[in-house]
Order: structure tokens, then C-alpha cells, then sequence
């Protein structure tokens, strides 16, 4: 969780490398709070698929009319779907075979393309997770950036810290009546840079 002694970020991107935070956000009627708090939310080809590839199931419909609301130019709700090699070629496959599964194929994606966006950027980052490998990958990078690493949970915490919702635990209530094996955990971890931002990266 974060350290309230840590100077906050403000308008960060917000990078979600697994479906169920959005899922579980949605469900809530938290996913406004993404844009409250950040900027650009930013997602990947491969859980865009697991986000929509049934548009029958609770939330699906909801959540494919939110990043197409934010793919509209100039939307005030910016959402960024990124592409990764693992998705290009799965949309290739399913174009032969549209009930391909690709075992593990989404879980690589996700991995390879959080790695190079967090060694890539030099923006204030919140990163939201439930996959529990995202810590340690962004951790062991040892980069010298702004970043918040956040579970659901413990994101619903820092919008109360910021006095945008009344009760972080009103709203985790709705979200394990929803879905109740979600993890419960507030935790995440804070980093900050140890150098000041060269001209090029305030600019």
C-alpha cells in the first residue's frame, strides 16, 4: 500500500495488465475513478479480448462501450489499447479458427508488454493489478520513475485518501457481492525518483 508521507501523483497514465480490476470496477460502478485519478488508462490487446470476447456475460457490453468511448477522439476519458505481438498473432489464428484458445498466450502478452511499457516510460505511472506476478516484474526493473503498483483493493483506498469516494469499503462490498473470490489484499508498493526529470521529460 502506499505511504500517505510520499508526495501523491497526480494524472498519471494508469496501466491495468489484467482484466479483473476492470471487471471488478465495473461492476462496482467504480470505473470512473480510473479517470478521477489518472489520465490515459492503458490496456493490452489480449485482455481487451478477455474483456470482450463474450459480450453475453455481466459487464462485457459495459465495458466494450467504455474503451470505444475512450478510443473517440478527444474523449475526456482517454483509454489506449496497445498491441503485442502474442495478440497479433492471435487475432491472425482466430481468423482460421475463431474458438482458438491460446494456453498461457494472454498471461505472456501481458508480461512482455508490462515489462517493455514500465522500461519505456518516463510518466508519473499507476499501475492496477489482481495478476500477483505484476509486483516483482516491476519491482526487479529498478527503474528511477513515479510509480504507484496498487491492488484493487488498495487503488479503492487511495480514491478515498483523495476524498473522491465517501468509503473504499462501501464500494469493495458491491464488488465481492459480485464476485466473491476476488482478492481481498490492500497492497502495492510506492516508488519515486531519486533524480529530477531532465527538460525533455517535463516538456
Amino acid at each position: 500500500m502506499t505511504d500517505d508521507n510520499v508526495p501523491m501523483i497526480e494524472k498519471p497514465d494508469i496501466l491495468v495488465p489484467d482484466a479483473s480490476p476492470l471487471i471488478h470496477l465495473s461492476q462496482a460502478g467504480a470505473l470512473p475513478l480510473l479517470h478521477e485519478i489518472g489520465g490515459a488508462v492503458v490496456i493490452v490487446d489480449m485482455v481487451y479480448f478477455e474483456l470482450t470476447r463474450d459480450l453475453d456475460k455481466p459487464e462485457a457490453r459495459a465495458l466494450a462501450d467504455w474503451v470505444a468511448e475512450g478510443q473517440r477522439p478527444g474523449s475526456n476519458h482517454p483509454v489506449r489499447l496497445e498491441q503485442t505481438e502474442t495478440g497479433r498473432i492471435f487475432q491472425v489464428a482466430r481468423r482460421v479458427e475463431p474458438d482458438i484458445r491460446m494456453k498461457d498466450g494472454g498471461e505472456t502478452a501481458i508480461v512482455e508488454w508490462l515489462a517493455e511499457a514500465v522500461d519505456a516510460t518516463d510518466k508519473q505511472t499507476i499501475i492496477i493489478y489482481e495478476n500477483g506476478k505484476v509486483p516483482s516484474l516491476v519491482a526487479n526493473r529498478n527503474l528511477d520513475i513515479d510509480i504507484d503498483v496498487l491492488t484493487t483493493h488498495a487503488f479503492l483506498e487511495l480514491a478515498e485518501r483523495r476524498h473522491l469516494v465517501t468509503s473504499a469499503a462501501d464500494i469493495w462490498a458491491r464488488i465481492l457481492q459480485a464476485a466473491p473470490t476476488t482478492n481481498p489484499r490492500i497492497a502495492g508498493f510506492t516508488q519515486r525518483r531519486t533524480t529530477p526529470p531532465t527538460q525533455a521529460e517535463e516538456s
